[in-house]
């Protein structure tokens, strides 16, 4: 009996690594073949219907006031001026608002946050609560719809490059960038670009103008921001 089970465990050492050698060997030949070597149990797998899972809830939007860049210290007063800020939620890489103007007057207060960048580019938003004329037409225009504008018989665009009328251009000889005014709650808003704020804020350094591509996503992301103003003011 003993020798029995001698003789047993001697042929199972001896054969036992010619299995994995010999499947090693198969697969080889299935490779360099083209084929591809399945399993029972991936073919099972393969065959058995795709398990059902739950879809993801989409995570919440941002907060728009956090993508504004703005805190609650330099918007204090426009908030003092019980008017809706308006602002844009999309804003380039690298741009920051580095001046906010107030403009205290029943009839036609508002307001202007100019944004800038590193390289001396430059775009201001603008709000008022009226007085406004039309916009001098200019070389180009471009209508556009943003989602905050709500009433559809509004004609809005975004004005760029030499004024069309020659006593302007003398006066005014960097090319324009500004859309017209737009219906917002309680007022009108719009983008303006550098010929305008070199103009009418004279800053130390004159500035540049975004790119036309760049000024119609500003435009197509301004938002009402609620009062409760959050975020850092950092760039994300």
């Amino acid at each position: 009996m003993q020798s029995r089970l001698l003789s047993l465990f001697i042929n199972y050492v001896n054969f036992r690594p010619i299995r994995p050698a010999a499947i090693g060997l198969s697969l080889i030949g299935l490779t360099a073949c083209g084929g591809t070597a399945t399993s029972p149990d991936t073919a099972a797998t393969a065959d058995a219907p795709p398990a059902e899972s739950e879809p993801l809830a989409p995570p919440p939007p941002p907060d728009p006031a956090i993508k504004a860049l703005l805190t609650p210290g330099p918007t204090a007063p426009i908030r003092a001026l019980n008017l809706p800020l308006v602002l844009p939620t999309a804003i380039p890489a690298r741009f920051e608002p580095v001046q906010i103007e107030t403009q205290p007057d029943e009839r036609f207060g508002g307001y202007q946050v100019l944004y800038r960048d590193g390289s001396d580019r430059c775009f201001l938003i603008e709000y008022t609560v009226g007085g406004v004329g039309d916009i001098p037409a200019t070389a180009n225009r471009l209508p556009l719809n943003p989602p905050i504008l709500k009433d559809d018989t509004v004609e809005y665009g975004l004005h760029s490059g030499p004024y069309l009328d020659a006593s302007l251009r003398e006066q005014f000889p960097a090319p324009s960038l500004v859309t017209d005014w737009l219906p917002v709650e309680g007022g009108l808003v719009r983008l303006a670009g550098a010929a305008l704020i070199n103009n009418s804020l004279a800053p130390p350094v004159p500035c540049t103008n975004v790119a036309v591509e760049e000024a119609v996503a500003i435009i197509d992301s301004l938002a009402i921001i609620s009062e409760d103003i959050q975020g850092d003011g950092a760039t994300e």
